[in-house]
């Protein structure tokens, strides 16, 4: 079998994913240049007074345009032309960096509309980039595609971010921002010598107005059934809980780090950038280790675990405050976040059925990004109140005493519940499955008895009425039913 190095070569042979995969890159290099000097104007700016009221302004600017406008992104995309919203889309946010770039200090409304403009349109060129995909790599190399272009464009936005921030602190906000600008007008002359065709298969015909209505219709019917159905399955509400308050606690310590950085040790833009970069070598690192975490311990164990260890480090920072405790900090964090974050994900994907998992992971999202933007308002009264080492503390007491509720949470409900024709014996078939909240009816496609870890099982491969295959085993004897692996629907 090729390795992922192996598979991402054979991707990148295209000539247009290449292309395309240069454009993420300067376009994500130039959004994390932007958003540095964004975080200068609002948090360190001279004419800023309270650096969490500061941090507020920037947190909402970066998830308002993500949240309001991303679902109905697609809309637009199936009804223009690709290869122009790629050409396009760089120059007219380009445009109006004009508007960030004379208001260095980020007091006035031009700032403000030309930034939410800027990070808005992004969200159609973003969707773009990751729509097309398909149309210019080969199937099978379509995953090592995607996770290619995905964590290249994740490296970029943090070395953009690192890099402008350093810049803004030495020379200002104004080069960055004018790098920025020619980075976007470089990679729309890149979209532009795209030759593969991106037109949409299928052409739409409806006013746009009306597939607009449409689009936020089935967007609420879809988060509120998404949102019916996450209630229901306690074995992914559980994983979503713990990301959310993780995402709150980060967003607390990172507004506490600003202030210090800020506010006790006199420091610029340039500390933002520090802690990005060395957050950022922390989640690389976490990346890196958490499937040898995952061949030893089950996916809750290892998100109480990394509650655990960034408690420690968060605590540890709490009692002594210096430079060095609070990159050390970010560090631990960005970590145990890749732990976290990773070993959720795959927790939510394997308690929902493949034909719930879009509209439980539209909540996720909401509730994920929401959660940074609630923790700037939190840290303001917080810090008031009990000052930065007491607010970082009650962070990590929080964490630590998480950090066992997630396995208990989970240890608690089964995965499966298999359901037998009435009056079955042990011998029989199942005709049903509930997973995730939801009753499923199920075909047997095979039966077997196989030991496993010095345990004698019994194992089924069900499918479901969509085509998802399954294969489901329980110890002899037993009715606690595992999910052992979703087959693809060839």
């Amino acid at each position: 079998m090729k390795g992922a190095l192996a598979r991402a070569r054979e991707a990148l042979r295209s000539p247009d994913f290449r292309r395309l995969f240069l454009i993420r890159m300067l376009s994500q290099s130039a959004d994390g240049m932007f958003q540095s000097t964004l975080v200068a104007s609002v948090v360190f700016s001279p004419a800023q007074q309270n650096t969490a009221a500061g941090f507020a302004k920037a947190t909402l600017l970066l998830v308002l345009p993500y949240s309001l406008i991303g679902p109905f992104t697609g809309v637009f995309i199936d009804r223009w032309p690709r290869r122009a919203i790629l050409a396009v889309v760089p120059w007219l946010r380009a445009a109006l960096v004009w508007l960030v770039l004379f208001d260095p200090d980020g007091g006035g409304v031009p700032f403000y509309a030309g930034a939410l403009w800027i990070l808005s349109i992004n969200r159609f060129f973003l969707a773009t980039a990751a729509a097309v995909v398909p149309r210019l790599v080969p199937g099978e190399d379509l995953l090592i595609a995607n996770s290619a272009a995905t964590v290249g464009g994740t490296v970029a936005l943090l070395a953009g971010v690192t890099v402008g921030g350093q810049i803004a602190d030495a020379f200002g906000s104004g080069p960055v921002v004018t790098a920025a600008g020619v980075m976007w007008i470089f990679a729309s002359f890149v979209a532009r010598r795209i030759e593969s065709d991106l037109r949409a298969l299928h052409a739409h015909t409806a006013p746009l107005g009306h597939e607009l209505v449409r689009a936020a219709r089935e967007y609420a019917r879809e988060f509120a059934d998404g949102a019916r159905h996450l209630v229901r399955s306690p074995r992914a509400l559980g994983p979503i809980t713990s990301i959310t308050l993780d995402q709150l606690g980060q967003g607390i310590m990172l507004v506490l780090s600003l202030a210090v950085f800020r506010d006790r040790f006199d420091e610029g833009i340039g500390a933002f950038a520090r802690l990005v970069g060395v957050g950022g070598v922390g989640v690389f690192a976490g990346l890196l280790t958490v499937g040898k975490l995952e061949e030893r311990l089950a996916k809750e164990r290892i998100v109480a675990i990394g509650f655990a260890a960034g408690a420690i480090a968060i605590v540890g920072v709490a009692l002594g405050v210096t430079r060095f405790t609070v990159l050390l900090a970010s560090f631990a964090v960005g970590l145990t976040f890749a732990w976290k974050k990773v070993s959720v994900d795959t927790m939510v994907q394997e308690a929902v059925p493949d034909g719930y998992r879009g509209r439980v992971f539209a909540v996720y999202d909401v509730a994920y990004n929401v959660a940074r933007v609630v923790s700037a308002g939190i840290v303001i009264p917080m810090i008031d109140a009990i000052g930065i080492e007491w607010s970082a503390a009650v962070v990590g007491i929080a964490f630590l005493l998480w950090a066992p509720v997630l396995p208990r949470w989970t240890g608690r409900v089964p995965e499966l519940v298999v359901r037998f024709y009435a009056g079955a014996t042990a011998d029989e078939a199942p005709r049903a499955i509930v997973w995730g909240g939801a009753e499923e009816p199920v075909e047997v496609l095979r039966s077997w008895r196989e030991e496993r870890a010095g345990a004698r099982l019994r194992c089924f491969r069900l499918r479901l009425l969509d085509d998802t295959t399954i294969d489901v085993s329980c110890p002899d004897g037993g009715d606690a039913w595992r999910l052992d692996r979703e087959l693809s629907r060839d």
